[in-house]
C-alpha cells in the first residue's frame, strides 16, 4: 500500500513538475542552438549589408527603393536552416537529472532525495525568414536592419508523452543608416523558407 501511495504521488504530483522543468530546459537548449547556428553562419558567409540589399536613390537624393540580393538572401536562409537543423540534431538523447525534493515544491527539500533521470530524444523542423525593418534614427535618417527569424518546432520523445515546443528567435544580420527622405510607401521583399 505504501509503495502504491508513493507511485501515485509521483504520477500525479511530481510528473507535471518534471514536464514543466523539462520543457523549459528544452526551450533554453533549442534557443542556444539556433543562436549558435545564426552566428556561425553569419561569420562563415561574412555578408555585409550591401551584399544583401541595394538602396536606390532618385536624382534629388531621395530613396526610391530598397531591393534585395535574392541569390545571397536565399544562400543565407539555406545555410542558417541547415546549420540550425544540425545544431538541434546534436541535442538528441539528452538526459536531465532532478532531485525528488526539488519537485515537491517544498524549499526545505531542495537538493534532497533520489535523483530522477529524464531521457529525451530531440527532433525538430526549422523555418527561416529574412526581413528588412526600418526605424527612425534621427532627423532625415533611417536605420535599415536585415534580420533573420528562425522558428523551430521541437519534438520531445521519451518514455513519457511531452508536448511539442515552438521556439522562435530573431537576430540582426546586417544594418546601415539611410540618409535621405523615404517615400511614404517603400516596398521591401520578405523571404520565407522551410527545412524539415
Amino acid at each position: 500500500m505504501l509503495a502504491i501511495a508513493v507511485f501515485s504521488y509521483i504520477e500525479f504530483q511530481i510528473q507535471p513538475s518534471v514536464m514543466d522543468l523539462t520543457e523549459i530546459k528544452a526551450q533554453t537548449l533549442a534557443t542556444e542552438a539556433i543562436n549558435t547556428a545564426v552566428n556561425n553562419t553569419v561569420d562563415k558567409l561574412g555578408f555585409k549589408y550591401d551584399d544583401l540589399a541595394d538602396i536606390k536613390y532618385t536624382s534629388n537624393n531621395k530613396v526610391a527603393s530598397i531591393s534585395t540580393n535574392t541569390v545571397n538572401v536565399n544562400k543565407l536562409k539555406a545555410e542558417v536552416s541547415l546549420e540550425a537543423q544540425n545544431q538541434l540534431d546534436n541535442l538528441q538523447y539528452r538526459e536531465f537529472n532532478y532531485y525528488l525534493g526539488d519537485l515537491t515544491g517544498f524549499e526545505l527539500l531542495n537538493g534532497l532525495g533520489p535523483s530522477l533521470v529524464v531521457r529525451l530524444n530531440f527532433s525538430s523542423s526549422v523555418e527561416t525568414e529574412v526581413n528588412n525593418t526600418l526605424e527612425s534614427a534621427g532627423i532625415n535618417q533611417t536605420q535599415s536592419t536585415i534580420e533573420i527569424h528562425v522558428k523551430a518546432e521541437i519534438f520531445l520523445t521519451s518514455d513519457e508523452e511531452y508536448p511539442n515546443e515552438i521556439v522562435e528567435t530573431t537576430l540582426p544580420v546586417a544594418q546601415t543608416i539611410i540618409v535621405g527622405e523615404l517615400p511614404s510607401y517603400l516596398p521591401i521583399s520578405r523571404y520565407y523558407d522551410t527545412v524539415s
